[in-house]
């Protein structure tokens, strides 16, 4: 407990200060964290490190550059197209040597954790893209919290057949509405002590931090899928008492696109 406190502490203010930065630092940020959440995921699903791994990093690296100068559009969509052209090629060069399997698994790990995680970039890019960015981290924050504290205290009824038998049902509703609770908390000190939202904005910000949190769970309990098929307990060590890249951003490859969504719709009938 106090290796995993001491790494919030640490952790959290650079967090902190790259997202308020936003821009370069924090695509910077999420850039090096997709890379090594991926490449804690390869050594998952493969054990040990495959030539064609550097497929997925390669195009890591040129999708968060190009989410960084060109945000969404077309320009995503030949990134995408690229990987699977160049997989396509590697089935033809490394045909003996290579599986469809190991293919799968590269773009498998690519959509996961790359794909999705830069949605972290694309909302603070957004306008009100600093004010919403912040929602993906309550959302995830909040929902592991409560999860955990219900789910010791007054969890009794286990879930069966799921990645995480030892997760409560009780613990789910505590995450939801931890979720819901510290996004409205959020909202509330941005409404009382700025002027960059609306009182509009706490309803807002307490319904979409409650529907996200569905989806951290379901990231949460997807990596536990993972580790189980694979048969580890973490994704990695180089957060002490935490893990693995990996098991910290689980939740926010999910969180992040529902967020960008909600930000699309909230900006598109002016709630905000």
């Amino acid at each position: 407990m106090v290796k995993r406190v001491l790494t919030v502490v640490v952790g959290l203010p650079i967090v902190i200060y790259l997202v308020y930065l936003g821009g370069l630092p924090i695509t910077i940020f999420v850039g090096l964290a997709a890379l090594m959440g991926l490449r804690e995921l390869y050594i998952a699903l493969e054990g040990k490190h495959k030539p064609i791994h550097w497929v997925g990093y390669a195009f890591t690296i040129i999708y968060i550059t190009v989410i960084f100068l060109c945000s969404l559009g077309y320009a995503v969509l030949f990134v995408l197209a690229g990987l699977i052209i160049v997989i396509q090629f590697c089935l033809v060069f490394f045909y003996g040597r290579l599986t469809m399997d190991e293919c799968m698994k590269v773009v498998y790990g690519f959509l996961y954790i790359p794909l999705l995680l830069a949605f972290v970039v694309l909302v603070r890019q957004r306008e009100y893209g600093s004010i919403f960015v912040w929602l993906i981290f309550t959302s995830s924050f909040g929902c592991d919290t409560f999860a955990y504290l219900v789910g010791v205290n007054f969890g009794k009824r286990k879930l069966t057949n799921t990645p995480s038998p030892n997760k409560s049902v009780e613990g789910l509703f505590g995450g939801v509405f931890g979720a819901a609770f510290v996004g409205g908390l959020y909202a509330f000190c941005m409404y009382q002590f700025t002027d960059m939202v609306q009182l509009s904005f706490i309803p807002i910000a307490v319904v979409t931090c409650a529907i996200t949190a569905v989806f951290c769970i379901t990231g949460d309990m997807a990596a536990s899928a993972i580790k189980r098929h694979t048969g580890i307990k973490d994704f990695g060590n180089i957060f002490p008492g935490h893990g693995g890249v990996l098991d910290r951003i689980d939740s926010i490859t999910l969180a992040a696109p529902v967020i960008f969504v909600s930000l699309t719709l909230v900006s598109w009938w002016g709630l905000i």
